[in-house]
């Protein structure tokens, strides 16, 4: 992995207005965003988010399976879970970490003195950022596999509906086949 700068926390910090503002603008191009989550709350999520990956950046831990990027992670992974249940798809969950790319890129290229320093800055909050975006939809994912997984064991149980007629005697139908999961 490239080297990154110390002090990217430092620049989330120092212009947190300024990017989550930028973000913010990118997030709400989305109407469907807006619609569902409403901009209060995709604003305090943004907040919480930036805070934790700020965290996360001060750690100078690049690998997101570390200790450093547990709070981001839980934080992304509960954003996901709503998404899903809200009917998001994963495209539209992922942006909310890819749109930070362009206001992190604003505030990297503003500070910049040196262009090799600049280009592995780039690059390393770019492969941290692909990363979370990339948990994000493997969250969803998971998400709306269990969705479904509990709208088929649901739909099973109606489709089989016991009648009881007197104690120890049930009544069922038998319509469609009658298989091992139904019996």
């Amino acid at each position: 992995m490239a080297e990154r700068s110390k002090g990217f926390d430092d620049i989330i910090r120092g212009h947190k207005v300024e990017i989550l503002s930028e973000w913010l603008r990118h997030q709400t191009a989305m109407k469907k965003t807006t619609d569902l989550v409403g901009v209060k709350e995709l604003r305090e999520e943004s907040e919480r988010f930036l805070e934790a990956f700020a965290a996360g950046l001060a750690s100078s831990q690049d690998d997101i399976a570390g200790p450093a990027w547990s709070e981001t992670k839980a934080l992304l992974s509960d954003m996901s879970r709503s998404r899903a249940r809200l009917g998001f798809t994963p495209s539209e969950t992922a942006t909310f970490v890819f749109s930070l790319k362009q206001a992190m890129f604003d505030r990297l290229i503003a500070g910049a003195k040196d262009a090799t320093k600049l280009a592995a800055d780039l690059w390393a909050v770019s492969l941290l950022l692909d990363k979370l975006g990339i948990h994000s939809v493997e969250i969803f994912m998971e998400s709306r596999e269990e969705m479904i997984r509990r709208q088929q064991q649901d739909l099973l149980e109606l489709s089989t509906p016991v009648v009881k007629l007197w104690d120890k005697v049930v009544a069922l139908p038998i319509i469609g086949t009658l298989d091992s999961n139904r019996t």
